[in-house]
């Protein structure tokens, strides 16, 4: 369920995200790049990686690579700020680069708060109590930090998902009236990631959107911006690491986050040359 934050905070958080579901058994999810980075609050699973459990609430910045996390048993309850590209470097003034790839604690960047918010949003009778307790306090964190929106950091991700991530490194900086190096420069900083990988991402995920409606894939890869069939697998692979095939097959707890058999964990993937 998706649910809009207060309209203060809509230039830097897209959306908040709740997930609830129930498994008879330990759960492997693939996550990869939406273009956007998050704080995560899990209120009853433990979630893992290969370095073992992963704290309560965490905050993760831009992928360049997918991640396999895996779920106990049991009840599986996410509450999930969604950021915009460039939300978490503008709210808490953190260099995105430093957050490239990472799991942060979110204690370690606020300390005790974030045991009490996770607290309240544990206690919520609902997604939209817990919604607005996330108003609150964000609100709150906007305020305190004087935060601001990179403007044109903001026109340029605008402008490149209206684009729908096809397009041109010259096209983009005729249109903000910045050098490209100096473009790249900003991105890095602010997003996490330069504006040719954010286009990436974005064409996938325009890809993902257009083909829950048809069978016939062909079209919907013409369409994206892919040469053929053989270049979308490649790309999908390099940011998913399974095939499009797989990614439907499987359940979706999220756009970017799929369950996975356990032949598609343990398979090494490989992208044809």
């Amino acid at each position: 369920m998706q649910i809009l934050p207060a309209l203060p905070l809509r230039p830097y958080i897209k959306h908040y995200l709740f997930i609830d579901k129930d498994s008879e058994k330990d759960t492997s999810l693939r996550i990869f790049a939406d273009g956007n980075t998050g704080i995560v609050f899990c209120m009853n699973s433990l979630l893992q990686d290969s370095n073992g459990i992963i704290p309560a609430s965490f905050l993760y910045g831009q992928l360049t690579d997918y991640k396999t996390l895996y779920a106990s048993r049991g009840r599986l309850t996410l509450a999930i700020v969604v950021f915009r590209p460039y939300g978490i470097a503008s709210l808490f003034k953190i260099p995105a680069t430093a957050l490239r790839d990472e799991l942060i604690d979110y204690s370690q960047l606020i300390g005790t708060a974030a045991s009490s918010l996770h607290e309240e949003l544990h206690s919520a009778k609902s997604p939209r109590q817990a919604a607005s307790t996330l108003d609150t306090y964000f609100c709150s964190v906007a305020c305190q930090s004087k935060a601001n929106v990179h403007t044109v950091v903001s026109a340029a991700t605008e402008w490149i998902l209206n684009h729908r991530g096809q397009f041109s490194a010259n096209g983009l900086s005729d249109y903000v009236g910045w050098k490209q190096r100096s473009l790249e420069r900003a991105f890095n900083e602010v997003v996490g990631l330069s504006p040719k990988r954010l286009g990436g991402i974005i064409r996938l995920h325009y890809f993902l959107g257009k083909s829950r409606t048809t069978k016939d894939f062909t079209p919907v890869v013409y369409d994206a911006g892919y040469f053929d069939q053989a270049h979308l697998i490649r790309e999908f692979k390099k940011f998913t690491g399974i095939t499009p095939g797989a990614y439907h097959k499987n359940d979706s707890l999220a756009v970017n986050v799929v369950t996975l058999s356990d032949e598609n964990v343990q398979l090494p993937v490989t992208i044809p040359s």
